[in-house]
């Protein structure tokens, strides 16, 4: 699957699960700005950099924890692969 269907398909639905919208919103803007990532046209290094700096988001660990986040991380890591 190429980095634009797993965005699409994988990562901002499981952020979406547990956040809701707003805060997907939130997490995904703070994490691509900083990167100077755009969402919508996204390459496989882009999305693995965005998945490194969401599973590092004190947001997200809180509401997932350690082991969890670990776990997503490589899920969304082997979309790519899928």
């Amino acid at each position: 699957m190429d980095a634009k269907t797993a965005f699409d398909t994988k990562l901002k639905p499981k952020l979406e699960e547990s956040f809701g919208a707003d805060l997907t919103t939130s997490v995904l803007s703070t994490h691509a700005g900083r990167l100077g990532i755009n969402p919508a046209a996204l390459a496989e290094d882009q999305y693995l950099q965005l998945v490194d700096a969401i599973v590092q988001d004190a947001r997200v660990i809180q509401m997932w924890g350690e082991a969890k986040t670990k776990f997503q991380a490589l899920a969304w890591r082997g979309a790519l692969r899928m």
